[in-house]
């Protein structure tokens, strides 16, 4: 079983500079940033989403735990209410490398879900890379499904 737990100041330090090396990374990966800028970009981004840190409304930054192996991963994500319902939206999901593959991620998203309806929440949207294959399959089977999907294709110059 695996229980969201709530960051603290040292906890979320770390995750800050993992999160935004990881979303540079993916960012240029992708295309959208050149190598050079993404670390400036994610940082701003970040910091324009998250300016108190921990302490920011309605966002939640949680380590994930596990009950026999301990931490596994971390999760932040926002809860948002718009005319009575409310919504969450998972801006990072990250399982730790050495428990990748192992069913991880599926039972922090049960946990996650689980979490969400207690606080009755109705829908919960997410993100994910085009070149990120397993983490949508994942999603697929979890029961979400493409909302909307942008696509490129890389022409020749001649």
């Amino acid at each position: 079983m695996i229980n969201l737990v709530r960051m603290n100041e040292e906890q979320y330090k770390r995750f800050f500079e993992e999160t935004i090396r990881e979303y540079a990374e993916e960012n240029a990966k992708e295309g959208r940033w050149t190598p050079s800028e993404s670390i400036e970009r994610a940082t701003k981004e970040t910091n324009e989403l998250l300016p108190k840190g921990i302490q920011t409304n309605g966002h939640f930054l949680c380590s994930l735990h596990h009950e026999v192996v301990g931490a596994i991963g971390t999760v932040w994500y926002a809860v948002k209410e718009n005319k009575g319902e409310k919504s969450a939206f998972i801006y990072s999901i990250q399982i730790y490398e050495e428990f990748q593959g192992k069913g991880y991620g599926k039972q922090a998203l049960i946990a996650l879900e689980t979490d969400l309806a207690s606080m009755n929440v109705s829908s919960i949207g997410l993100h994910v890379f085009g070149h990120n294959k397993r983490a949508y399959q994942l999603y697929i089977k979890m029961g979400y499904i493409p909302t909307s999907i942008k696509m490129k294709k890389h022409l020749r110059s001649k």
